[in-house]
């Protein structure tokens, strides 16, 4: 059956958890409330009511009872001078006469000898008990949060999201230590129909995890009688208490509660252990197995505890802080654990829907409270050992430290988190981090951009990624280089991501990557184009607010959607990849020129001087061919500059064919270009010269008006120095000049021709 997601369904859901929400911050501000006036009527004594009347059982170190002098083994005689005989005369007279500040005073009989007392009733309110109640009701309220994003296409999450939600709701309750016993009693009776209800809850909660019990399909009756018997139990412990209240005043009926309830949780205790340790046997080994090891992890804590506390009861009575800080971590391990499922091992199935800034800042909020209320609940022990003074200032002095350290704490918190639950996201990070760091090799823009397409597709594991250039003018996408897709492909890109497109101008405005879906929304042709195109993801690539490129991503190769935690990666690798895109787009403006592509003079004379210094250094040869197109002020005026522009450009393309990696080429003026040929000497230079004058005498060029083909023609001037040269800048310019002097003979000597001038 589908489950209802419309409006209506989905707004019932918020008024529900809101109402649950408001309900848990009014109980822990009741709570508050409970532990304030506790802390003004605390004295610090265990009393009990016999015969003889009440009597001190024991008294806690530095509470108000210690510091007047009782003892155990006093009997309470008086009280503000008024005889006590019961607990009940007791109460009466401390409501009568207590006041927050005021003294009573008291008589008392300690082994047949009459002592007064005096004693001011109040200890400072134990706020690390209630930070240690905010953070774990915090992190079960968050799991029920998590828990409820899934809750439309998951069971388990449902009843996670029910279950956390009763447990947080629990935490809240008051334990009413400042209220009657009537309200004591009614919190009593909320908390075991409470136990009830969440008794059937786990049980039908890790029958599926991780996958549904064969046992459940078989026999369809189990889930019923889960919930039968755990609300069952609920009213019956109820019942018993009502009888306890109302209708006894003796002890075996208080003991009949006490071993009922231990019989209920201890068989709960063990029930879903039981259950959940056989679903890890089952399951297979894996993702699975891991999901449903975590949850028992954060179960077990808690199942042993309650093994222990019904083997030994007085443990519960030792009102000490590590017995409290035991029970805290033991109740935090389980929203730990499943929290660890759900993000590391997938336990809904679902990608992490919750950003992980918010679970970077949650945890480490939590972790910091949890701290302080340590501190705050350790603050009596250092007092009994060290004295209220001293205990005082250690006690604000490791606060202080740890509010110094929260941000490296924080970080830390940061790896440690991204480690456990974003294994993924870490591996594909490094990924990244290499891929953009690799490119910084590179120092051509087109070598550039086929790495980075290649590296992107490898790191996402996709059917191809392509690069869509914007040029240097910002005015034109000139080009695209993809990995695993063809060229038709390519230029298919290039017009769907044009300048005017919906898709451009949304990538400008979001300034953040776009999947294809989204677009759909916004611009359906362009999406519906690009969809079919393969296309899934469009990155921007942004440098100083402008868009210099786009990063266009086709379908991964098992088919998986794109996860949010990949795009905000994405988002973070632009960034860097711009950075290097744009610093070699500029370095290759100021070092060569766009039309030929090839060196500027600026860059071409620096090379020559570099050369010359590695020839004296190293007592090499050098050549150096100035070249010079024949005619071609004839060609413009005959043919416009566009044409002439050709040209220029194949015959630089031609040279640039025929010559070696570690030669410079370079345009020198006009129709000028400067070779530098390091380790060349003057055989070697004048063979060159030749392969270069009939490779350009071999080009032919068509105009666009149908007249007559056009051929060009180059004159060579070579200029060499052979090894044991002393002065490197001497040489540089001694090149240049016979050089520039050769081309000019050879111009005036017939043109394409290769002419040489020794030196003087």
């Amino acid at each position: 059956m589908k489950r209802n997601t419309s409006p209506s369904s989905g707004t019932a859901s918020k008024l529900i958890g809101l109402g649950a929400l408001t309900l848990i911050i009014s109980l822990l501000l009741w709570s508050a409330i409970d532990e304030w006036r506790f802390s003004n009527d605390r004295i610090g004594v265990y009393v009990s009511e016999t015969d003889a009347g009440i009597v001190i059982d024991a008294v806690e170190p530095n509470l108000p009872a210690d510091r007047a002098g009782l003892q155990a083994g006093d009997r309470l005689l008086t009280v503000e001078g008024q005889a006590v005989a019961s607990l009940d005369q007791f109460d009466e007279l401390f409501e009568r006469y207590h006041e927050p500040g005021r003294a009573l005073s008291a008589r008392v009989d300690r082994d047949g000898r009459d002592i007064e007392i005096t004693l001011t009733p109040g200890v400072p309110m134990n706020f690390g008990g209630l930070l240690a109640q905010l953070v774990l009701v915090a992190a079960y309220l968050g799991l029920a949060a998590l828990a409820a994003r899934y809750r439309h296409a998951d069971m388990r999450a449902r009843l996670l999201t029910i279950f956390v939600t009763l447990v947080a709701v629990e935490m809240a309750l008051p334990e009413g230590q400042s209220f009657s016993g009537t309200t004591r009693a009614v919190i009593l009776l909320f908390w075991l129909l409470g136990t009830g209800i969440q008794l059937s809850l786990e049980l039908h909660l890790v029958s599926l995890i991780p996958r549904r019990l064969p046992l459940l399909h078989r026999h369809r009756w189990i889930v019923p009688a889960y919930y039968l018997v755990g609300i069952g139990a609920g009213f019956g412990l109820a019942a018993l208490a009502v009888q306890e209240w109302f209708f006894s005043s003796g002890e075996a009926e208080t003991s009949l509660l006490g071993i009922a309830e231990s019989i209920v949780l201890v068989s709960w205790a063990v029930s879903v252990a039981a259950i959940l340790g056989w679903q890890v046997w089952r399951a297979p080994a894996g993702r699975e197995t891991n999901q449903a090891l975590l949850v028992l992890t954060g179960l077990l804590p808690w199942a042993i505890y309650i093994l222990v506390s019904t083997i030994w009861p007085g443990w519960l009575l030792l009102d000490s802080p590590l017995t409290q800080l035991v029970e805290d971590i033991v109740l935090l391990i389980f929203p730990a654990s499943v929290f660890l499922a759900i993000f590391r091992y997938g336990l809904f199935d679902a990608d992490s829907l919750v950003r992980r800034g918010l679970v970077y800042g949650t945890v480490a909020l939590l972790v910091m409270i949890l701290l302080y209320a340590l501190l705050t609940m350790a603050l009596p022990w250092f007092e009994s050992l060290l004295g209220p003074d001293a205990s005082h200032w250690i006690v604000t002095g490791i606060a202080l430290l740890i509010g110094i350290l929260f941000r490296p704490i924080r970080h830390g918190i940061e790896r440690l988190v991204e480690r456990g639950l974003y294994p993924k996201r870490r591996a594909l990070r490094h990924r990244l981090i290499r891929a953009a760091a690799s490119l910084s090799v590179h120092s051509e823009l087109d070598a550039l951009i086929q790495q980075l397409a290649a590296n992107t597709r490898e790191s996402l594991n996709l059917k191809w990624a392509a690069v869509v250039v914007v040029d240097s003018t910002g005015q034109a996408l000139h080009s695209t280089f993809s990995d695993g897709i063809d060229g038709e492909a390519r230029e298919h890109l290039v017009d769907l991501l044009d300048l005017r497109s919906g898709a451009f101008a949304q990538l400008e405005h979001l300034r953040r990557p776009l999947t294809v879906n989204r677009l759909h929304r916004r611009d359906p042709a362009a999406a519906e184009a690009l969809s079919d195109a393969g296309a899934e993801v469009l990155v921007p690539l942004f440098f100083q607010r402008r868009m210099i490129g786009i990063l266009c991503l086709g379908n991964k190769q098992n088919g998986e959607l794109f996860r949010r935690e990949e795009i905000e990666l994405l988002d973070l690798f632009s960034h860097q990849v711009a950075t290097s895109l744009e610093n070699l787009r500029l370095f290759q403006d100021a070092t060569y020129e766009e039309l030929t592509g090839l060196l500027r003079r600026e860059a071409v004379l620096r090379q020559l001087e570099a050369e010359a210094a590695r020839a004296v250094r190293k007592s090499t040869p050098l050549s150096v061919f100035m070249i010079d197109l024949d005619h071609f002020k004839a060609v413009n005026d005959a043919h416009g500059h566009l044409f002439g522009d050709r040209i220029l450009a194949r015959v630089a393309e031609a040279m640039r064919e025929r010559i070696r990696a570690v030669d410079a080429l370079g345009r020198y003026g006009g129709e000028e270009f400067l070779l530098v040929l390091p380790e060349t000497d003057l055989d070697g230079a004048l063979k060159l010269g030749e392969e270069l004058r009939q490779a350009v005498a071999d080009l032919k060029f068509e105009p666009a008006d149908g007249s007559a083909t056009v051929r060009v023609t180059i004159s060579i001037g070579v200029a060499s120095a052979g090894a044991g040269q002393q002065d490197a800048l001497r040489l540089a310019a001694d090149l240049l000049g016979r050089a520039d002097a050769a081309v000019f003979r050879a111009k005036t000597g017939g043109r394409d021709r290769v002419v040489h001038h020794e030196a003087d």
